[in-house]
């Protein structure tokens, strides 16, 4: 008996020693092939080695974090930790993910935004709408048309399936809703797909929104695309190639293609994330361009929303010039490309002017969420409505009486004594921009 326990300690040491031997061992000779971390995931590289960085203590956490990034079976662990926290608790392992009722997936920003909570106020909102207006204004007398397109957003759109914690009465008081009534009263060309979905939302047979991601669907972009292009058509006076949607072809929930799962996909989990059982993506085909016929060039500022009519069909790359451009909110310019293909040229590069007025349409489209960021818009503005001298003359006026403020004092000094003028800086826009908020609405 006493051999047979001796015996049974020895097994489960040695199965102890293995246990603690695997990782290095995986590590070491990688005998089992992990698929990779989907998501930011970043390994870091191996550190070199110096008498500097001993003493400042910075090889140690570098070399820590090297070898704990290679660590066997990590990858596996991860998805093993996931997978658990998901099934069990129902919570995704990363702070830019919430689960909702039935697994759906959402990003916080966009249920802050539906919520109101980065409402920027109403004032705001109308100020930023006149320089939309302007804007399109001063494109008209240069013959470039405007469309603003407002994409959806999916928590607005299906609140009932948010997580419990995250339910909130219906409010006006959001970015979306002053901006599109705003936009209406000042007579901004205007497309609201948002609405529309609202619209759509009761009566169609596939959803609108993926289970997993948070973009519309290609079945949904597929119908914003018939209304989108022929709003351009009119806008623009065009003729657009026809195009035509043949099914939806109804696919299992495994076969989800592109933005459909850009949320689950990062969620890294043993089993497959399981999406809406079927899915649909229509068949689009296209006409041949007809004698006489020219497809525009259009240039697109805007948000991810955008890539469908590029990934699900190639409507984009189709119907308009190949000189035509998408310029992202952070100012990375693409070509129309299923494949994220950048063009290769920043856009402090180029000659913004001549960028804007060689285009045959302009086309602003992005959700909600993305309202705030107007760097562009203002870039935009200022092209077309620039500084005279006596706005410079104002400007400067209002700089010093917010340097003249006490609590400004002080720390303006402090910065001019290090060096710094981050502050002036800061007053000064905050001077341009208090200047521009005068003016009830500037003449071309």
């Amino acid at each position: 008996m006493a051999a047979q326990s001796v015996f049974v300690k020895r097994i489960l040491l040695s199965l102890l020693l293995l246990l603690l031997l695997l990782p290095a061992l995986q590590a070491k000779f990688e005998w089992v092939q992990m698929a990779p971390l989907q998501g930011a995931y970043h390994e870091v590289p191996h550190p070199e080695f110096s008498k500097e960085g001993l003493l400042a203590g910075t090889y140690q956490p570098s070399l820590e974090q090297y070898l704990e990034d290679r660590l066997g079976f990590r990858n596996w662990l991860i998805r093993f930790r996931n997978q658990l926290s998901l099934s069990w608790l129902g919570i995704a392992r990363s702070s830019d993910l919430l689960v909702g009722k039935d697994l759906v997936l959402f990003q916080p920003g966009t249920v802050a935004a539906a919520q109101g909570q980065d409402f920027i106020g109403e004032e705001e909102i109308a100020y930023r709408v006149r320089r939309i207006r302007a804007v399109q204004e001063a494109l008209a007398q240069r013959g470039v048309p405007f469309l603003f397109v407002m994409a959806p957003n999916k928590p607005r759109y299906q609140p009932e399936t948010l997580p419990n914690d995250y339910q909130r009465p219906p409010t006006d008081r959001t970015n979306s809703a002053v901006f599109m009534r705003e936009m209406k009263k000042q007579r901004v060309n205007l497309l609201d797909a948002a609405q529309l979905f609202k619209l759509w939302k009761d009566t169609t047979s596939h959803p609108l929104f993926p289970k997993g991601g948070t973009h519309w669907s290609g079945y949904g972009a597929s119908l914003v695309a018939d209304t989108l292009f022929a709003r351009i058509e009119q806008v623009g006076k065009f003729d657009l190639i026809n195009f035509r949607r043949h099914g939806p072809l109804a696919v299992s929930g495994d076969t989800i293609r592109f933005t459909d799962g850009d949320l689950n996909g990062a969620m890294n989990l043993i089993f497959p994330y399981p999406h809406y059982p079927t899915t649909a993506y229509p068949v689009v085909t296209f006409d041949s361009l007809r004698a006489g016929q020219k497809r525009p060039n259009l240039l697109i500022i805007g948000d991810s929303f955008n890539w469908a009519f590029m990934q699900f069909a190639p409507y984009l790359q189709t119907l308009f010039a190949p000189e035509s451009r998408f310029w992202g909110l952070d100012r990375t310019i693409f070509v129309y490309d299923k494949e994220y293909a950048k063009e290769g040229h920043e856009l402090s590069q180029l000659d913004f002017q001549k960028e804007i007025e060689s285009r045959g349409f302009l086309l602003m489209l992005m959700t909600e969420h993305n309202l705030p960021n107007h760097s562009l818009l203002d870039q935009l503005y200022n092209l077309y409505y620039p500084l005279s001298a006596a706005g410079q003359a104002r400007v400067q006026q209002i700089q010093q009486q917010l340097e003249a403020l006490p609590q400004m004092q002080q720390r303006i000094w402090e910065q001019e004594h290090n060096g710094s003028h981050t502050l002036l800086d800061s007053l000064h826009e905050a001077a341009l921009a208090r200047y521009d908020r005068e003016l009830l609405r500037p003449t071309p």
